[in-house]
C-alpha cells in the first residue's frame, strides 16, 4: 500500500508542474498580444506572406567563372508569359554574350535589375515570377529587402 501513495504524490507533483508551466505559457502569451498591434497595416509595409506566391530569380552564372555579368538586353517585359525555352534576357558576361532561358512557364510579375546594369552578383535578384495574371498588379511596387536578396533562386 505504501507504493500507490508515493505514485499518487508524485503524479500530484508532476501535474501541479504542468498546470503551473502552462499557466506561465499563457501569461507569457498574453503579454505579447498586449505588446503587439492589432492594425498590422499602420506598419505601412508589405510583408513576403501578404504577397501572393511567386519565385526571386536571381542572377544565373553562365559559366563556371562566371561571378558577376551585364544584362544587355530584356527580351520580355512585365507582364509577359513565358513558355519554358523561352529567352528572357542577353548576359554579358566577361567573355561572352548568353541567353538566359526559361526552365518553366509563367509570368513576368516585375524586373527588379534593369538593362545596362552592369556588375550584377550571381545570384542577386533580378526578376520576380508568378503563375497567375491576376498576382503581376501586387509586385507594382515591390523592392528587394537584403533579407529576400539572400534567399533568392535560380
Amino acid at each position: 500500500m505504501a507504493q500507490p501513495a508515493a505514485v499518487s504524490k508524485t503524479f500530484f507533483l508532476r501535474s501541479a508542474r504542468l498546470v503551473l508551466d502552462r499557466n506561465a505559457i499563457a501569461s507569457s502569451h498574453a503579454s505579447i498580444r498586449r505588446t503587439c498591434p492589432n492594425n498590422l497595416s499602420a506598419w505601412n509595409k508589405k510583408r513576403w506572406f501578404s504577397l501572393p506566391p511567386h519565385q526571386l530569380v536571381g542572377m544565373p552564372s553562365l559559366s563556371p567563372t562566371m561571378e558577376a555579368g551585364q544584362i544587355a538586353k530584356w527580351n520580355k517585359e512585365t507582364g509577359d508569359t513565358f513558355q519554358a525555352g523561352d529567352v528572357f534576357c542577353e548576359i554579358q558576361t566577361d567573355k561572352a554574350t548568353v541567353d538566359f532561358e526559361a526552365q518553366d512557364d509563367g509570368i513576368i510579375a516585375k524586373i527588379l535589375t534593369p538593362a545596362g546594369s552592369a556588375d550584377v552578383k550571381c545570384g542577386d535578384p533580378i526578376m520576380v515570377i508568378v503563375q497567375e495574371p491576376d498576382d503581376v498588379a501586387a509586385f507594382q511596387n515591390y523592392a528587394v529587402s537584403s533579407s529576400s536578396s539572400s534567399s533568392s533562386s535560380s
